[in-house]
């Protein structure tokens, strides 16, 4: 395979008090279909500082003989995470033979909804009172099988769907905080109704009309946040063209919230944005890179969201991207093979859905296709790509299928294509397997060997990748002794043990 790999890493402490190191990699195969395996999860022994990670990860990579082919390193923003990445960055500069990208400047991606996470969960710091009411009526129904029961039958009565039930708010989690916010909206009229017909019960404990609108306003605000992290969580489809839209409409919102008249959603927003602009500063040109490669975008959305930001200034900003975009597009054309005609084949379907694109920006339709690009000479494929007319479509776009297809036309943005695009937003491609890793090491068989749970939880990721598609399983390490291990020992214990 003619691509690099981007990687996902994370810690996990399982209930043996053991940490877990996962780590995952990503990459578009010949044909076009985003792939993703769990390469390691294993135990890491002693203090999980920087060096620790960084050289528990660089065995992995080196097993797999892809260390080498690294684009990206997905990570959470621990410390311990910084100084890992910046060593290992250090070590492919000195023993990777100029194998790392542009010095590594698009090496180092911090998970997106990781920071959604802190952003909403400050936010919610500061408005924790504002939905008291609405968290106090949810527990005490939710509390009583009689009170429930009665909220159905209002439920009933007011033609709501009583299966759809009302979720609980977790403090540690804000998500659950905009679930709890979006059913109780739901039954609103059967709670205003069961507030009717039991006053001396429900009286004290129901919000009034004012905190019912206050609640729908700070469900408006969290359904943004909820909606992206939606997005950027997916693992079997390209997100990283899509990071870039979606944080700068975050940071309009926030921008446009600080300023609102409604005085708890102006401190929300004024708590979110101190947060939000930490990790905005730190956020990886790669992601913007990845939205410049989106033919529906290109340098035009770039250039729309830094006129926001910057002002008169965008032009500054702007050039320097464009240097970057220039320096990644040399860095492949210098190492490009010969030009060889591919046999082209049917693009089969990589279920990308870009929700993005599905509510129209008026300001922002009109500032992509009413401008005429000024004239340009093209003297490589990164300018003729930039002097070609945006895609027009809203909606559903398969990207991977539309670059597939231009291969012949672009065989050095292609490949660059295929590396960009493989990059992880988020690391819920290791997270998942902490969920996975749970139902293994649990309680009832917490002496399990760290061996052992590595095999059942690669076995599990392997088999069902093989089975979503036409794929070589084993493909990436055909002549690896590592992989043959890999193989029988994954294959033993698959039958020895299923979840």
């Amino acid at each position: 395979m003619q691509c690099r790999f981007s990687a996902t890493m994370d810690m996990w402490t399982s209930c043996q008090n053991k940490g877990y190191m996962c780590v995952t990699i990503h990459w578009i195969d010949d044909d076009w279909r985003m792939q993703k395996r769990i390469v390691g999860f294993f135990n890491v022994k002693g203090r999980h500082t920087g060096a620790k990670l960084s050289e528990s990860f660089t065995e992995v990579m080196v097993k797999w003989y892809i260390e080498n082919r690294l684009f990206a390193l997905t990570l959470d923003n621990a410390s311990s995470n910084e100084v890992a990445v910046q060593d290992i960055i250090s070590d492919l500069k000195e023993n990777g033979n100029g194998s790392i990208v542009c010095d590594g400047i698009f090496f180092h991606v911090i998970c997106a909804c990781h920071i959604l996470n802190l952003v909403a969960r400050d936010g919610l710091k500061v408005i924790s009172g504002t939905i008291g009411k609405v968290k106090s009526l949810v527990l005490a129904v939710k509390g009583s099988p009689l009170q429930w029961e009665e909220l159905m039958k209002c439920a009933t009565e007011s033609g709501l769907d009583t299966k759809r039930g009302i979720s609980l708010d977790i403090t540690t989690r804000w998500n659950s905080t905009y679930l709890m916010l979006r059913d109780a909206l739901y039954y609103k009229d059967a709670f205003m109704r069961l507030k009717s017909s039991n006053r001396r019960r429900y009286a004290k404990i129901s919000p009034s009309n004012a905190e019912w609108d206050k609640a729908l306003t700070i469900f408006q605000c969290l359904k943004k946040f909820y909606d992206l992290t939606e997005i950027l969580s997916g693992t079997s489809y390209p997100t990283a063209n899509l990071f870039y839209k979606g944080f700068c409409d975050i940071k309009l919102l926030l921008d446009d919230w600080s300023f609102s008249n409604d005085a708890t959603i102006s401190a929300m927003a004024i708590s979110m944005s101190e947060k939000f602009e930490k990790y905005w500063q730190q956020s990886n040109i790669a992601l913007a890179v990845a939205c410049f490669l989106d033919p529906r975008y290109k340098k035009k959305l770039i250039e729309y969201y830094m006129r926001k930001f910057y002002g008169d200034q965008y032009q500054v900003e702007l050039d320097e991207f464009v240097s970057v975009v220039k320096k990644l597009y040399q860095f492949y054309a210098s190492s490009a093979p010969a030009p060889t005609k591919e046999k082209s084949k049917a693009a089969g379907p990589s279920s990308t859905a870009d929700v993005l694109m599905e509510n129209v920006d008026n300001d922002l339709e009109a500032f992509l296709y009413s401008q005429n690009q000024p004239g340009m000479i093209e003297s490589n494929e990164l300018e003729k790509y930039i002097a070609e007319p945006l895609l027009q479509i809203v909606g559903q776009f398969d990207i991977l299928a539309w670059w597939k297809n231009k291969r012949e036309e672009y065989p050095i943005l292609t490949q660059i294509v295929r590396d960009v695009m493989a990059i992880q937003v988020s690391t819920v491609a290791s997270e998942s397997a902490f969920s996975a890793a749970g139902r293994v090491v649990d309680p009832y068989r917490n002496r399990l060997d760290p061996e052992i749970i590595e095999a059942l939880i690669c076995t599990k990721d392997w088999i069902a990748a093989a089975r979503k598609g036409k794929d070589h399983i084993f493909g990436l390490a055909a002549n690896s002794n590592v992989a043959n291990k890999c193989i029988s020992d994954f294959s033993m214990f698959h039958f020895v043990f299923r979840f």
